[in-house]
């Protein structure tokens, strides 16, 4: 399981220590294998020391793209935030399986159960995370499916499809 964001911004720390106080310790309680991983700078953020065994802190890495393939589900426990949510797009574009916060993903067309799961409660995440990491053909199909919204509406060819109107209208 992987989460990327620096701690030092507020929505990103709330959300990891969240995740690591109330659904870290649900998602262990079925899954004693499951590990975390957090890329990004760690701002000091303190692991509670029962759950260390299973979290790595990676810290900055100078290319994403490693862990990310290497994670089976990528998290997005935010509560808070605005802006756009570039750790989703970015999961997205790698088809990565996602579990979110209905706030994690805000701002991004995902289609809850086929692109990505959402929950809002310490249970629902973890069971959502949990049922994902005993179903790797699950795994495989929202990431698949979150690659394919990815490109269909996120990527260059469906930017510049939505401006050519806008453009038009602007030179008539």
């Amino acid at each position: 399981v992987i989460f990327v964001g620096q701690m030092g911004w507020f929505p990103n720390r709330d959300g990891v220590e969240w995740f690591l106080a109330d659904i870290f310790p649900r998602i262990l309680a079925s899954r004693p294998d499951a590990h975390f991983v957090l890329v990004g700078k760690p701002g000091g953020l303190t692991v509670p020391p029962r759950l260390a065994p299973h979290v790595r802190i990676a810290g900055f890495v100078d290319d994403v793209r490693r862990p990310i393939h290497d994670s089976a589900v990528y998290v997005v426990p935010l509560r808070a935030g605005s802006g756009t949510r570039l750790k989703v797009l970015e999961a997205m574009a790698l088809g990565k399986a996602i579990v979110t916060t209905t706030t994690g993903a805000e701002g991004i067309s995902l289609e809850p159960g086929s692109e990505a799961l959402f929950a809002d409660s310490p249970a629902e995440f973890a069971e959502a995370v949990v049922r994902l990491l005993g179903a790797p053909h699950d795994i495989i199909r929202l990431g698949q499916a979150a690659r394919a919204r990815a490109e269909t509406s996120y990527g260059w060819d469906a930017i510049g499809r939505a401006l050519l109107p806008v453009y038009a209208a602007l030179s008539g």
